[in-house]
């Protein structure tokens, strides 16, 4: 399909962008009469279907903004107030913001897809096409970030998460990196970080406050608490006995420490699955940007490393837009890795329960 491959390309180029202005944003002071560079390098949405009025919705986007309301908010989150605001104030900040409506839309197809396979083909590339119309929409924003843009870019940004993790498990899909290993869920949840932790006053200061409560209270006991694991413990031992870059050592063990304390949480949290996934999200947030550097440059132990965090993902597996990840990242992990390597990771491959 010519045009879905089109939009494939579209969706790998924004979400690099994304990553990129992410980055850069929480430092950044641009001037608002002109476009960025990273902007002009997404390229202008076309008039017909990215203007700010809703000419472009189509009876199928009426049965996503249904099915988005009657079923996809309620995967979200188990906890009541969380799935209210997902079901009512999203979709209704979605009709003062655009790029919001069309990360719903984006998201309800996926969700549809995951489950509709006479049309899984079809509402995968009606979700592409929401993305990307929901990225250029958002991209100049994210260059100014005015303040009355904070709260709804960073939904923005969690849309953006949750649509990056249930898109298709292929190369052309959200997937960056040496070796093209590591999944762009992980840059953009970097970013993400950047941009919450620039703006955090304002959103404390938000009567959205209250939706960050549970993430603040997981960080607290994330922060106080010093947990031991017997595979990680493994790890760090042929760390320290075949890197000899004492720098390199302290950045690799700093975030298996952090892997650590997101396994204890996990754990300790039981079925509460809103929880489980914030034991995951928090070691995104948490772990140092040197690490993230190591991983962008496909560092074999840093791989290793974060071959572990595929366990996780694994025991996340009921969530749709989670499904199938711990396998397949570990897959993409091991294919890149020699056979001394591989040892290292062989406590999470058996965990996880993949045979090579």
């Amino acid at each position: 399909m010519p045009g879905l491959q089109s939009e494939e390309g579209q969706v790998r180029r924004r979400a690099a962008v994304l990553s990129e202005l992410y980055k850069n944003a929480a430092g950044s002071h641009v001037d608002h009469r002109a476009p960025s560079p990273l902007a002009q390098a997404v390229g202008s949405p076309s008039p017909a279907g990215l203007k700010d009025g809703y000419g472009w919705v189509t009876a199928l986007d009426l049965e996503l903004l249904h099915h988005y309301t009657v079923s996809t908010c309620f995967t979200l989150s188990t906890q009541q107030m969380t799935r209210d605001f997902w079901r009512v104030n999203l979709p209704r900040m979605g009709f003062s913001h655009p790029y919001i409506l069309r990360g719903v839309l984006s998201l309800a197809a996926l969700h549809l897809a995951s489950f509709r396979a006479s049309q899984r083909d079809m509402l995968i590339e009606h979700a592409i096409i929401h993305h990307n119309a929901s990225a250029s929409l958002a991209l100049p924003l994210i260059t100014t970030m005015e303040p009355d843009e904070v709260i709804p870019l960073t939904f923005f940004s969690v849309l953006t998460f949750y649509i990056a993790f249930a898109m298709p498990k292929q190369p052309s899909f959200f997937i960056v990196g040496a070796d093209g290993v590591i999944p762009e869920w992980f840059l953009l949840f970097r970013g993400h970080r950047s941009v919450l932790e620039a703006n955090r006053y304002l959103v404390e200061d938000s009567s959205l406050s209250m939706m960050f409560h549970g993430g603040r209270l997981m960080n607290e006991i994330w922060e106080s608490q010093y947990v031991e694991h017997d595979g990680l413990r493994e790890l760090e031992d042929k760390i320290r006995s075949h890197v000899y870059d004492q720098q390199k050592v302290g950045i690799l063990l700093g975030a298996s420490d952090a892997l650590k304390r997101s396994f204890q949480l996990f754990r300790d949290n039981g079925e509460d699955d809103d929880n489980r996934v914030r034991s995951v999200s928090i070691w995104l947030f948490k772990v140092d940007d040197a690490f993230v550097s190591l991983l962008r440059q496909g560092d074999r132990e840093a791989l290793c490393v974060l071959a572990f965090l595929c366990v996780l993902l694994d025991r996340l597996d009921n969530r749709w837009w989670m499904k199938g990840w711990g396998v397949h990242l570990i897959k993409r992990i091991y294919s890149v890795l020699n056979e001394g390597y591989r040892l290292w990771i062989r406590w999470a491959v058996e965990e996880i329960g993949w045979s090579p």
